[in-house]
This record gives C-alpha cells, sequence and structure tokens, in this order.
C-alpha cells in the first residue's frame, strides 16, 4: 500500500465561544500521536489469518505487518481503556455485534476509475457484486440482528427489535403493524459530483468510487424486511434524500422490489420519487447560533417526518472535519438545505479541537426524528476509507492483515456502536503506513462523551434538541478497548456496566 504523506497536526487553541472548554497544546497532541503506533511485530503471533476460504481468495500476509512502536506508555492518554460513563441500551444493554466476513470482499478489487488504460471491460469498482457477495451480506446481516436481539431466528430478533423500540418510545409492548412506514437512510453524499441527470454513475471520476452505503447490504436490509420482517414494500422508502440513487443500484433494487419508494433530488423521474422538504423546522440546534451562526434551525425531508421507524445506513469512515463520520453524522442529510455546510462548526474544527465543545452531533442523536425514530444501528464496514470522498482503504491491523475491513457492526446503543468503530478507525489510521491525523484529533470522540453523560456537557449548553426546551438524558455508554489485540470492553470483563463486544467471526 503506497504510504501516504505524513500529516501536520494543527495547533489545538482554546475556544472562546464556549467557556471552560478543556484544550491540549500541540506538544501533548505530538507526545500521543508518537507513542500511539501499536506494536504489531508482538499481534503476529498471537492473531494471524485465519485460514478463509470462499467465493474470493484468501487474503495474502502483508509483508510490512510489523510496525515498530516506542517502549513505555503516554503520559497522558486521550482513550483511557475500560473506563466506561453512561447507561448502555438495548435488549442486552451496551450489546454491540461486530461480524466479520474477510470472504465477502475481494482483495483482487482494484477501485480505480475509468481511463484510457482502464476500459469498461477491465472496470471493477467496490460495489459491484463480483467484488462484494451478496449471499455473504446476507448472512452477515442475519447473525447480526440475532446478536443484538438475543435470539437465534431472525423473524423472532426482529420482533424483539420492534417490542423494545416501541416499548422506549411509550408505544407499548407492540410489534411492528402492518403499513408503519420504514425509511432507510442511505449515504450517497458521492453522488452530487458522480451522477448525470439520467442517474447514471459518472466511472470516470473517482468520487464515485467513493464508499458509501453498500447496495449489497441495502438489498439484504429490504430482503429483511420484507420477507422476515413482513413489511409491505409500499411502506418502504429507499435513498439519500439530498442526493440520489445510482442506476446500476436502482436497478438490482427494482428488480426484487418494484413497488418500495425510491426517493430523488432531482424530481419524480425514473421510477423515483422526489423528496420534499417538511413545512416547519424540525431540529432545533442548541448552541442558539453561538458556534453555528446561521444554523438555528432546519427543516428535514418529509420522507423521515412521515416514517414510523428509521434504519439509518452509514458507512464507517474517517471525514476530514468531523475526525470520523458515522451514524449521526449521516443525518447532515437529513436536513433540507442544499448542503450541510453550515453544521459543519459544530464539529471538531481546527480551533474547537478538545473536550467539552458545543457539538451538533448530540443535537442529531436526541432529536426525535434523527434520533429516536432509528429502530436499531448498523455501521456498514464492508469497505473503509479514510474521508467522506475516499476511496476503500485494505485494514493492515489484525484480524484484517492487509484485506478491506470486511465487517458490519450493529447494536441498539447510539453511543455504543459509534465508540467502537471510532476505536477501530483511531487505531488503523494511528498505523505509519497510512496515519491520517484528523481521525485521531483530540475531541473526535467528544460528541461521545456529551451523548453518554450530561456532567460531559459545556458550560451554557443544554442539549434540547426538539425546540420544547428539554433537555435530552443520557443516551447510551461510552468506552474504549483494553487493547487493539483483544478488543475487549468492560462487559467483555465482567463488569456490571459499559460495552460489551461481540465478535461473529464467519467462514466462506
Amino acid at each position: 500500500m503506497k504510504k501516504k504523506e505524513p500529516f501536520i497536526n494543527r495547533s489545538v487553541p482554546g475556544s472562546a465561544a464556549i467557556p471552560g472548554a478543556k484544550t491540549f497544546s500541540r506538544r501533548k497532541a505530538l507526545k500521543i500521536l508518537v507513542l500511539a503506533p501499536i506494536q504489531f511485530s508482538l499481534l503476529q503471533s498471537v492473531i494471524k489469518a485465519q485460514g478463509i476460504t470462499g467465493l474470493f481468495s484468501e487474503p495474502k500476509e502483508n509483508p510490512g505487518d510489523n510496525y515498530p512502536g516506542l517502549s513505555g506508555s503516554p503520559v497522558e492518554d486521550l482513550y483511557t481503556p475500560n473506563q466506561p460513563f453512561g447507561k448502555g441500551k438495548g435488549i442486552i444493554p451496551g450489546r454491540v455485534s461486530w461480524v466479520w466476513n474477510p470472504a465477502a470482499t475481494n482483495p483482487s478489487c482494484a477501485n480505480i476509475p475509468l481511463s484510457a488504460e482502464i476500459t469498461e471491460d477491465k472496470y471493477s469498482a467496490w460495489f459491484m457484486d463480483v467484488n462484494t457477495n451478496q449471499g455473504l451480506v446476507d448472512r452477515m446481516l442475519e447473525e447480526g440482528l440475532c446478536s443484538i436481539a438475543g435470539k437465534t431466528k431472525t423473524s423472532d430478533a426482529w420482533d424483539s427489535i420492534f417490542k423494545y423500540h416501541n416499548r422506549k418510545r411509550g408505544k407499548g409492548d407492540v410489534s411492528y403493524k402492518n403499513g408503519e412506514k420504514i425509511y432507510l437512510k442511505l449515504n450517497r453524499t458521492s453522488a452530487s459530483g458522480g451522477i448525470n441527470r439520467e442517474y447514471v454513475r459518472q466511472k470516470n471520476k473517482p468520487v464515485s468510487l467513493a464508499f458509501e452505503t453498500s447496495p449489497q447490504v441495502v438489498l439484504a436490509m429490504l430482503r429483511q424486511l420484507v420477507n422476515v420482517a413482513k413489511v409491505p414494500q409500499e411502506s418502504i422508502s429507499v435513498g439519500d434524500a439530498m442526493r440520489n440513487i445510482y442506476q446500476d443500484e436502482y436497478l438490482k433494487y427494482f428488480a426484487e422490489f418494484p413497488k418500495v419508494n425510491y426517493l430523488s433530488s432531482f424530481g419524480n423521474t425514473s421510477g423515483r420519487i422526489k423528496s420534499v422538504e417538511s413545512a416547519g423546522e424540525r431540529i432545533f440546534y442548541s448552541d442558539k447560533k453561538a458556534v453555528m451562526t446561521t444554523a438555528g434551525s432546519d427543516k428535514i425531508y418529509t420522507v423521515l417526518e412521515d416514517a414510523d421507524y428509521l434504519i439509518n445506513l452509514p458507512a464507517m469512515k474517517g471525514h476530514n472535519v468531523a475526525g470520523v463520520t458515522l451514524c449521526p453524522k449521516n443525518h447532515f442529510g437529513s436536513q433540507s438545505r442544499s448542503s450541510a455546510s453550515h453544521l459543519h462548526p459544530g464539529l471538531n474544527s481546527a480551533t474547537r479541537q478538545g473536550y467539552k465543545y458545543y457539538r451538533v452531533l448530540v443535537d442529531l442523536m436526541g432529536n426525535r426524528f434523527t434520533g429516536d425514530k432509528n429502530l436499531f444501528y448498523i455501521l456498514d464496514g464492508l469497505w473503509s476509507g479514510t474521508n467522506w470522498d475516499g476511496l476503500p482503504v485494505k485494514f493492515l491491523m489484525p484480524p484484517f492483515n492487509n484485506h478491506w475491513s470486511s465487517s458490519l457492526l450493529l447494536s441498539l446503543d447510539p453511543v455504543a456502536i459509534d465508540s467502537v468503530a471510532f476505536d477501530f478507525l483511531r487505531t488503523e489510521f494511528t498505523n505509519p503506513e497510512h496515519s491520517v491525523g484528523y481521525i485521531f484529533e483530540p475531541g473526535v470522540d467528544d460528541y461521545l462523551h456529551q451523548a453518554a453523560d450530561s456532567k460531559n456537557w459545556p458550560d451554557g449548553i443544554v442539549y434540547a434538541p426538539n425546540g420544547d426546551n428539554v433537555a435530552i438524558p443520557g443516551l447510551g455508554v461510552h468506552e474504549h478497548w483494553n487493547n487493539p489485540v483483544d478488543k475487549q470492553y468492560s462487559r467483555n470483563l465482567g463488569k456490571r456496566e459499559g460495552i460489551e463486544l461481540i465478535k461473529i467471526f464467519q467462514k466462506g
């Protein structure tokens, strides 16, 4: 893998906007980053590629998997292991299920756009069925759903998940009712520049190869909803309301589910339905324009307003402003302005790195539309990348060993799932072979600290994103794993509180 240029950390000044915010000096941040690389030479004897065979060839061991590190430990550790705060949510509180199957992704996939040298017959992109095995993705989703519900049958898992969700929202111990609407929210930011008016993917543009929600995960979810959970096709909407669905994936979904509602920002064309914004404001930002000066509130798309349930399907990857883009960040595409640039000051921007700053992601997690309606949480980590528009990057840390991340994460706890995904990303991209500094800048996980416990809120901020001045409760549990080898959280270690990471390693 080509080595990236080293990232130069910016200084970390304090914020005048939020009194009492904790800051980090450049010297301290650099000390942490220098000491962060994992001593993978010790890991090779513990975890090896596990002889996995399947549709695609076994990933080869990377000759550069041994990474030198420095002895000792950081004086200050931003990511102190196994110190949870907040209360775990879910049928099994704090559970996150990690399903890994390297046979689901093709290690030989090149992900190179069309050019004079790469003609159509040589084009090989991550989202093509030749590179992502639909049958294995179906099985990964099935096992993940059963795991978060504590069931052995997917039909029982769906029933338990619906009942848990409805109890939590005060609707009673009831299952799905025929006709209730479900919105599958995709990540399709790349479609703003990689698609034409006929929805055709522009294969010569690198952005059209950016990793986003895998079409195979979407199809697997539709199969589960319609065939197992018995949700009528007409009650399901699919898309990224701000953007569009590529024609190649639309044809895949439509072949099996022609009555599903497929969204478009262009209009009622080519079998799609035009996305429409709500009549009034539906998200209210708790900084009250102190940080995001043009974003006091926002309208949303009516598909989300009208839905009884939301299944958010974000991709697990980095982001050059937020650090990472996971479950709540995908809702930047749920507000109905033409872009989400007005929300960027509420992220981990250069002048607001550190802890106890206002974080817009907390408002999105606590809002009744973008937060409360989530039926469960899933992160697509089949192909992970370093930025919102980045191409997939092979993971070097064990057990991936220079193969695609080939994973799904599922949970009923919105804080726990992002905490686990952050541990994967900050560990992988600390690796000197592809170090990406913004992923582990101080404060990237500040929104998780605050979503877990109001004690971590900035001075003067009360998160009340529903326009009713009612502060949101703790939304879940946050902590960091014990080490990158064992990847164990507090409940894995026998504690009563914290995260429990369930590892489901599939073969072939």
